[in-house]
């Protein structure tokens, strides 16, 4: 009852400020509420429409609302931000929230796109609370939430003409297999991998790095490939007492990392997290657009240095997208 009272204020609060502000609408819009019985309470409506100017001062569809004492101020963008983005070529980003999980776009290409479904939901509730996160017990409450809403946050940014595309083609999965591919071969080369050794790596079963009391691991399920290994090649893994101490304090004991072709796919103590797609180029994207391009730091407001850990996920993904990988990690109680 009071989830529902919840969902029921959120309307009035969302129904409020697409009143006072523009729209414009949004792929998706207006299948929850038309699937949704007839006493269920949903959020269903356009997407809300932020437009910025070269100076990345902000604007609802073009509409001043100071004179109703709504602040955009904390959506501001710094200037040097906002000429990145144009030099990019970058005119939208969308940040799409269905049922089925939530989405970002630049010019209508995939950036992130994350799956969930109610049980999903609820182990990202859970996986909140391990780590501390603050506000969890309040974000653990809200989220069930997310399964009656649909809406979107629409950016269009200097240069944009009338209607910029939020969501575009899908690309050709074939040519994207291929890029992949190359991408992978040249990683794996970086990282001293011979040829020869890098067909078994799609051929092996279940990893699992199994650290002891002492922060020393060992790697199980290597098979022949074990034999390829330096002697010193798993001391990278190793976890120095401090970052052991934490992994304890936070209550995680296990985790498991399973790449898919169309994504991947986390398990923390047991709990499946909403899976991460990548089928749509959603990593070169995230790189190209989300990082190089400056889209990411738009959405976000992020400075770029606390995005460069995104940099080498994107280097390496094409290793992860192109290889069949179970691994779990087990770490002492």
């Amino acid at each position: 009852m009071r989830n529902r009272r919840l969902a029921l204020l959120l309307s009035m609060l969302l129904i409020l400020s697409v009143s006072l502000a523009g729209c414009m609408p949004r792929p998706g819009q207006g299948e929850l509420a038309a699937s949704a019985a007839a006493d269920s309470v949903v959020v269903d409506i356009p997407a809300i429409a932020i437009t910025y100017d070269d100076q990345g001062q902000a604007s609802l569809k073009g509409l001043d609302l100071s004179a109703l004492g709504v602040d955009l101020g904390a959506l501001a963008r710094a200037p040097e931000q906002m000429a990145l983005v144009q030099a990019a070529g970058i005119e939208s980003a969308l940040v799409n929230l269905t049922p089925d999980g939530v989405n970002l776009y630049a010019n209508g290409s995939p950036m992130l796109t994350m799956d969930w479904d109610a049980d999903s939901i609820q182990s990202l509730g859970a996986v909140l609370g391990i780590a501390g996160i603050d506000n969890a017990d309040t974000l653990v409450k809200v989220l069930p939430l997310l399964s009656n809403m649909s809406l979107g946050v629409a950016m269009t940014f200097p240069g944009a003409g009338d209607s910029p595309t939020l969501i575009g083609k899908a690309p050709d999965a074939a040519a994207l297999l291929a890029a992949n591919q190359t991408a992978a071969a040249q990683a794996l080369g970086e990282l001293g991998v011979p040829p020869f050794a890098t067909g078994l790596l799609g051929s092996l079963g279940p990893l699992t790095i199994r650290y002891d009391a002492s922060g020393t691991a060992t790697l199980e399920g290597l098979g022949m490939l074990a034999g390829f290994l330096p002697a010193d090649a798993l001391s990278g893994l190793n976890l120095p007492a401090d970052q052991l101490a934490q992994v304890k304090d936070l209550g995680i004991q296990t985790l498991n990392v399973v790449t898919q072709p169309e994504g991947l796919a986390i398990t923390l103590n047991g709990n499946a997290l909403p899976l991460i797609r990548w089928d749509s180029g959603q990593m070169q994207n995230l790189v190209e657009l989300g990082l190089d391009g400056g889209a990411l730091t738009a959405l976000t407001g992020a400075d770029a240095e606390s995005l460069d850990a995104l940099h080498q996920l994107g280097k390496y993904a094409p290793i992860l997208q192109t290889t069949p990988l179970n691994i779990t990690v087990v770490f002492p109680e």
